[in-house]
């Protein structure tokens, strides 16, 4: 049988998802867990990767097993086993792959306006209150589409088409809090921590944006890449 588990966690602590030989992962910490209750080794498959400091509201995660799962009793096993900043929300039968099916994925950027840091405020990136939101709202509609997003994939990315498709970058302000929104059918590799420095860039007039519209997509080179720790996986999508 095949399982789709829905996970949250706070990936400060953590190496990102991916399991790595001399590093704590999203992925090992999981997986340990699911074969003391299942007795069996257990590969987890998540929707995508996520980096070392992000989080995730809601990443789902495929596992097999023949084991007979009763899921409530299961899922209050698996909490019991992890640790408190990796919780498993939900669990369902399915046939579908968690990543290969996964049709679109929507993160969250935080941040926040304010000339000091607040300690209230530490899950988000402090930002300036004068910076140019019209800009930085200007950017995000340019980004929409399809396109060639090389630029905005850091080095290290595994050798794949870079084509990809935005279907909507949001940027809302609710009192100090500034949050930043993106929808696409995949990312590559720190590409929203790419496109969110590069808005950052622009709304502090440190990048031009008419030369950067100009370029964006014909082999501009991102350069300006934002912190790990302020980003989080917020919903996947299926059929």
């Amino acid at each position: 049988m095949r399982y789709l588990l829905i996970v949250q966690y706070d990936g400060k602590n953590y190496s990102g998802w991916q399991r790595q030989e001399n590093a704590v992962t999203i992925q090992q910490v999981l997986e340990e867990k699911l074969q003391i209750l299942l007795h069996h080794e257990v590969n987890c498959v998540a929707s995508g990767r996520t980096d070392a400091g992000v989080s995730a509201y809601f990443q789902p995660v495929h596992f097999e097993t023949e084991r007979q799962i009763e899921k409530n009793k299961f899922l209050y096993s698996l909490n019991g086993l992890l640790p408190d900043d990796i919780k498993a929300i939900s669990l369902v039968e399915t046939d579908i792959h968690a990543r290969f099916s996964a049709k679109k994925k929507t993160y969250l950027y935080k941040m926040y306006l304010s000339h000091i840091d607040l300690p209230l405020y530490s899950e988000a990136l402090r930002v300036e209150p004068n910076v140019d939101l019209k800009l930085m709202k200007k950017f995000c509609n340019l980004i929409v589409g399809e396109h060639d997003f090389i630029g905005f994939r850091a080095s290290g990315g595994v050798n794949e088409s870079t084509i990809r498709k935005i279907y909507s970058a949001r940027l809302v302000q609710d009192g100090l809090c500034l949050n930043f929104y993106v929808t696409g059918n995949g990312f590559l590799y720190k590409m929203v921590r790419n496109l969110v420095g590069t808005m950052l860039a622009i709304g502090t007039h440190k990048l031009d944006f008419d030369a950067l519209k100009r370029t964006l997509f014909n082999g501009y080179k991102s350069k300006h890449t934002a912190k790990a720790e302020h980003l989080y996986l917020l919903n996947v999508e299926y059929k």
